[in-house]
């Protein structure tokens, strides 16, 4: 199948192969070299929504980062208080994207990526 970015400046289109598909509860994908595990489960009066994804540990935080904002983002839409639509290097500029990469950092054990890189400081 093909993945197709929404509302992204330029359309971005991804051959993606599905591995698994039982509707309404997972969804198993690989998106380039990633391998996807989305997973729906009756919680309470809800709905729990669980992703599953490999990162380079080098950029582990990062990633826990950026994802962290996306379901910000996903539940602002669904609680009908939209913000808009953040990704890619547009969440890096994200008030609290420093913070979480950090707490993430922390997290899982590593150093706090040096992201974006910043000028070397003359003395």
């Amino acid at each position: 199948m093909k993945l197709t970015t929404v509302a992204a400046p330029t359309p971005h289109v991804t051959e993606t192969r599905v591995t698994r598909a039982d509707a309404p509860k997972v969804l198993e994908y690989n998106w380039g070299d990633h391998d996807m595990r989305w997973e729906l489960e009756a919680l309470g009066g809800g709905t729990r929504l669980t992703l599953w994804t490999n990162i380079d540990r080098r950029f582990i935080s990062m990633g826990a980062a950026g994802w962290h904002i996306c379901f910000d983002v996903l539940d602002h839409l669904l609680s009908g208080t939209p913000i808009g639509r953040i990704a890619g290097g547009e969440a890096m500029k994200f008030g609290g994207w420093q913070r979480l990469n950090a707490e993430y950092a922390r997290q899982f054990g590593i150093k706090t990526p040096n992201w974006p890189p910043r000028e070397p400081q003359n003395s």
